[in-house]
């Protein structure tokens, strides 16, 4: 770089130590570009719970949003939810996210003002830090510009000043600053790895309520194939029976009986409809009709439609043929359907036939629907009968989604069943999936738990897990247990840079001091 001493000569003395700390930073050419770190996963243990119930249910959607990578509409949720309620404890979080959906967007400009207002309007945000770091990502978001400063030359008396600058004092500086990105990229690498263990954890979820949705595509409430185009004639006729239904239920029922008795000459789109419309309005009465249908059509997408029918009677009368559609039917059709029928039954016969698949040899996709099935519903005996189903049952991918069911009971005996695995399990894999369950079960006693737990495993690879479940936590028992983790040097050293790394979150006062001390030492 060149330097023109006559311009600097007539620079007053009052400007020298901007021009040379200016002069450092131009010099070293060192633009901080922090590694992109992911969102952070499940968000609700990083932000506060809103207390009002609408923007809860906004601030939700907007990380759903986030989770599914759909920045366009994250930004305006997130905006919307910041317009909306501006003094609810996760304003800032929304502000973050907002500005984190354009930097995805390639909106710079807005991210860099969004950030300006975030650390503006919430200087002591616990977001300070992640908003640097975006910040520090955006393009031309860190250079520094600075402005020429022209002075005009006194006649009398001039002053001239010569700047010159220390090379030593300008290679420290820049070690310093390649030791700050440094550090910065290592913090980020971390935030990379933790959140995508917990976006893993969370798309694992979400695929297994996909799959279990994938069964129920006998649903009636679904517009499947119900009607053809605009000019099918069936059409129409659905419209019509539609309306027999609504002004004279007793005369729908007939309509619909005549369009499913055997060789009636109507369409599978119009049997599909008087179907759904018997099952909606005809009540018990019209069970034996929608059975006949079940156990005695030719057309296999009409017969699997009426046996997922059968379970919205709630008859109990119809559990015996739906358990033998389950169990017995050599097609999957007619299995999926039963059992979709079967989760809609909310009869105690229903979910004892739903543990008998539970346990059966049928496909391993019909087993952990029959299980989710049963932990869906509510009062204790769904606890007993997903303690049974572990008990009984060996397979390794089965207990599993048991301890995913049982994560989901408020039931005190389902954390008890959870902490027994999580202690005494053979299966390492299995422990783990107990202590996230537990984690996942929140509140007071679960941190209480998994305390004790970790000071009593001996397991390095299951103290880890702990810990980790633990970390996102703001109880104060909890950062006490971190500082003790990173202070004790007989702790693996990775868990100690783990434990630093989340406690670095937090603005308490004693974490503060305590990693000022970890300094001195």
């Amino acid at each position: 770089m060149k330097h023109n001493r006559v311009k600097l000569s007539l620079i007053p003395k009052i400007f020298a130590p901007a021009i040379a700390i200016a002069f450092i930073l131009l010099a070293t050419g060192v633009i901080c570009q922090a590694q992109e770190f992911s969102p952070r996963a499940r968000m609700n243990k990083f932000a506060q719970q809103p207390s009002n119930n609408s923007a809860n249910a906004m601030f939700s959607g907007g990380r759903d949003l986030i989770d599914e990578a759909q920045w366009a509409r994250a930004e305006e949720k997130f905006a919307a939810y910041v317009s909306a309620y501006p003094k609810e404890k996760n304003a800032d979080a929304a502000m973050y996210w907002m500005a984190y959906s354009q930097y995805k967007l390639n909106k710079f400009d807005k991210c860099k003002d969004t950030i300006g207002k975030l650390l503006k309007t919430y200087d002591k945000t616990s977001w300070k830090q992640d908003a640097e770091m975006l910040l520090a990502q955006v393009p031309q978001g860190t250079k520094v510009k600075v402005d020429p400063v022209v002075v005009e030359p006194v006649v009398v008396d001039p002053v001239v000043v010569s700047v010159s600058v220390d090379p030593v004092e300008v290679e420290v500086r820049t070690q310093e600053i390649q030791e700050r990105i440094a550090e910065a990229q290592a913090r980020s690498q971390e935030r990379v790895k933790e959140a995508q263990a917990r976006t893993q954890e969370r798309l694992k979820e979400a695929q297994e309520r996909m799959k279990n949705r994938t069964i129920f595509k006998y649903d009636l409430n679904m517009s499947m194939d119900e009607a053809g185009s605009d000019d099918d004639p069936c059409e129409f006729k659905i419209v019509v029976l539609q309306a027999l239904f609504q002004s004279d239920v007793q005369r729908g029922i007939a309509a619909a009986t005549e369009w499913l008795k055997p060789g009636s000459t109507q369409t599978t789109s119009c049997k599909s409809a008087a179907l759904r419309l018997l099952s909606r309005n005809g009540g018990k009465a019209v069970t034996p009709i929608i059975l006949s249908v079940a156990q005695n059509e030719t057309d296999l997408k009409l017969r699997a439609r009426a046996i997922s029918a059968l379970g919205a009677t709630n008859d109990d009368s119809v559990i015996d043929p739906l358990r033998d559609f389950a169990l017995n039917s050599s097609q999957s059709d007619i299995s999926e359907a039963a059992l979709y029928a079967l989760s809609q039954h909310t009869g105690p016969r229903a979910m004892t036939v739903l543990s008998e698949i539970a346990v059966s040899n049928k496909p391993f996709a019909l087993r952990r629907v029959a299980i989710s099935s049963i932990a869906s519903r509510q009062g204790e005996p769904p606890v007993d009968a997903l303690i049974r189903i572990y008990d009984g049952n060996q397979d390794l991918e089965t207990r599993k989604v048991v301890i995913s069911g049982l994560a989901h009971r408020r039931s005190e005996r389902a954390g008890t069943k959870l902490l027994e695995i999580a202690r005494s399990s053979e299966n390492i894999e299995l422990r783990k999936g107990a202590i996230s369950a537990v984690s996942r079960r929140g509140g007071e006693q679960a941190i209480e738990t998994l305390l004790s737990l970790y000071d009593s495993e001996r397991n390095e690879e299951l103290k880890d897990q702990i810990i980790a479940s633990l970390a996102f936590s703001k109880d104060p028992r909890v950062t006490d247990k971190l500082i003790e983790i990173a202070r004790n040097p007989q702790t693996p050293i990775e868990r100690r840079k783990h434990a630093i790394v989340w406690l670095s979150r937090s603005p308490d006062p004693k974490v503060q001091k305590f990693l000022e001390d970890l300094l001195r030492q």
